[in-house]
């Protein structure tokens, strides 16, 4: 085995800043958001799946129809918007580089050991905080380790880490609404009626990655659920004319099928496998995921016992690690991992903002 200094970096696409400037005024949408949006969820068109476009403070731009619109075309607007998240925690429980794939397509369990030489394992699960520092760099609090790995002198083909599906964003987002004569405060939630203004904040509440409704069982908290239907009780999200520090806190997304899943929790078919599949990043392969129960080695049969995931790497280029490899490098990919989400308004066709949620970060791993 080799002792090899392990770091954490990071790679971070900054969307493209254009001039604009700040209003907050209050208005009406000419009609609700499905109709109004011309970028479907699905679209993966180049004018539809780049982030929304934002002026030069970074601020999102409320287009002529009251809409986001999209960075990489004017003429379409968006119901949900991509950006690099300000603090994005995670909890991580393994990884490993391998000599044989630790995806599995079929099988009850997963065997991610056999073939793998792990350079991280906490049953526990350790809890790592990603900070966007602003400037395109971010920084990683506490350390993964506190001490260098062992890695075989070998060629590795794919890669792993198993983490927590509970993903966990602190995020602000402020608006810039010069562009639309219909221009408006952003409407969110509150503790007991709507709340508005021009900076919107994640709250500690919980939702999940299809915005299914109900309360989750104990494996999961025994939360009540957001679905973000546009009515202040429902939003993950509260607005403001400046941040409030005392109700800003991490919101809570859990991913809880790879499938279709609709109405209540617990009730839709858990699809725990998400096949080999190109990322948007360059994290030089391809992804794949199983979700997994608190063993963290049987596949989740249902949402309740689905409480982890394994995150696996086909590397297009195996990585070979020689006597002269110093450094094993682990880079998380924040680009785009924070999704705010909005909606119409519950008995009008006012612009609502829903939530911020928490979307999988994406692994790179190199070493040198």
């Amino acid at each position: 085995m080799n002792k090899i200094i392990l770091t954490i970096t990071f790679f971070l696409s900054l969307c493209i800043s254009i001039p604009g400037f700040q209003s907050i005024s209050f208005a009406v949408l000419s009609d609700t958001v499905d109709e109004l949006k011309t970028c479907d969820d699905d679209d993966d068109t180049a004018a539809c799946n780049g982030v929304c476009q934002t002026n030069a403070s970074g601020h999102i731009v409320i287009g002529t129809n009251g809409l986001p619109v999209d960075a990489d075309s004017t003429s379409n607007y968006r119901d949900s918007c991509n950006m690099i998240p300000d603090f994005y925690r995670v909890t991580l429980y393994s990884g490993g580089l391998c000599t044989a794939d630790p995806y599995s397509a079929s099988g009850a369990t997963v065997d991610y050991t056999t073939n793998c030489d792990l350079f991280f394992s906490d049953a526990s699960g350790k809890v790592i905080t990603l900070t966007h520092n602003g400037d395109g760099t971010a920084t990683a609090s506490p350390s993964l380790t506190d001490a260098g790995v062992n890695l075989g002198i070998k060629t590795y083909t794919h890669a792993y880490m198993i983490m927590s599906n509970h993903l966990q964003i602190k995020h602000s987002t402020t608006f810039d609404f010069s562009g639309t004569s219909t221009a408006a405060k952003m409407q969110g939630g509150g503790a007991s009626a709507e709340s508005e203004g021009v900076v919107c904040w994640t709250t500690d509440s919980t939702s999940t990655f299809s915005n299914l409704d109900g309360t989750t069982g104990a494996n999961h908290g025994s939360v009540a659920l957001r679905v973000g239907d546009g009515t202040f009780g429902e939003a993950s999200t509260q607005c403001g004319d400046t941040l409030n520090a005392s109700t800003h806190a991490y919101a809570t997304e859990i991913i809880e099928s790879f499938g279709d899943a609709n109405g209540d929790w617990n009730v839709s078919t858990v699809v725990p496998r998400m096949a080999y599949q190109a990322s948007n990043l360059d994290i030089g392969g391809t992804k794949a995921a199983i979700l997994l129960q608190s063993d963290l080695e049987t596949v989740a049969t249902t949402m309740e016992n689905g409480v982890a995931m394994l995150y696996a790497v086909n590397l297009t280029t195996p990585l070979a690690i020689t006597e002269d490899t110093t450094t094993f490098n682990i880079g998380f990919g924040l680009s785009g991992s924070v999704s705010v989400d909005f909606t119409t308004k519950n008995g009008s066709n006012e612009l609502y903002i829903t939530k911020h949620g928490a979307d999988p970060v994406d692994i790179k791993f190199t070493a040198e």
